[in-house]
């Protein structure tokens, strides 16, 4: 029973949360409201209220969840590794472990870095990437004079370059598979944009 229970649970979750992108892509967050989100999902406000606050609290839940679920797999990410396994034209499995969190969450991340999301949300994704880069690449590399880049330009190039393909996958509908935009990210951050057109190599 308790099992059942918690089905619905789930399922009325997913409902709401879907009905929650719809809304945001057609009319953007601030017209969000308990009844609009809870009349889409086909659930009572009664309902609604058994899992969030209000509109603006299951916002923030989600995002929350799905931000820190992300960080946690981009953190564990190491440029080091990653091109170990970009030498022998191989998937970084961390990396590919990110990208199918995003292509798990790809509903969310297609309103959410769209037009009428939130455009906090990449920033946020961002900001912590360039700090967890900055630390890699701070504690990999010590002799600063053997970089042909000042490290804050390597570390804005990097993760503009990385988070860029990320939001051009998803808003192309992520045909691709993560595995496949995971190999992508492993070629780009070994070879280069210049190396990877084919036009010379290394």
């Amino acid at each position: 029973m308790a099992e059942q229970i918690d089905r619905r649970q789930v399922r009325t979750k997913q409902l709401l949360r879907h009905a929650l992108m719809e809304l945001i892509e057609e009319h953007g967050t601030e017209s969000l409201t308990v009844t609009n989100i809870s009349n889409r999902a086909g659930v009572n406000r009664g309902t609604f209220y058994l899992h969030y606050r209000d509109a603006g609290d299951m916002l923030e839940q989600i995002k929350e969840e799905v931000f820190g679920d992300l960080i946690r797999l981009l953190k564990q990410i190491d440029v080091f590794e990653l091109m170990e396994y970009a030498s022998k034209d191989a998937v970084y499995p961390r990396a590919q472990r990110a990208m199918e969190e995003i292509y798990r969450n790809r509903d969310f991340f297609k309103v959410i870095f769209g037009p009428k999301g939130d455009p906090s949300f990449p920033l946020r994704i961002k900001s912590v990437m360039k700090e967890h880069f900055s630390k890699m690449f701070d504690t990999r590399q010590p002799a600063k004079e053997k970089m042909l880049v000042p490290l804050d330009y390597l570390v804005a190039y990097t993760t503009s370059a990385n988070l860029g393909v990320i939001q051009y996958w998803i808003e192309n509908g992520a045909q691709q598979s993560p595995e496949e935009v995971a190999l992508i990210l492993t070629r780009l951050v070994n070879h280069g944009p210049l190396t990877s057109t084919g036009l010379r190599t290394k």
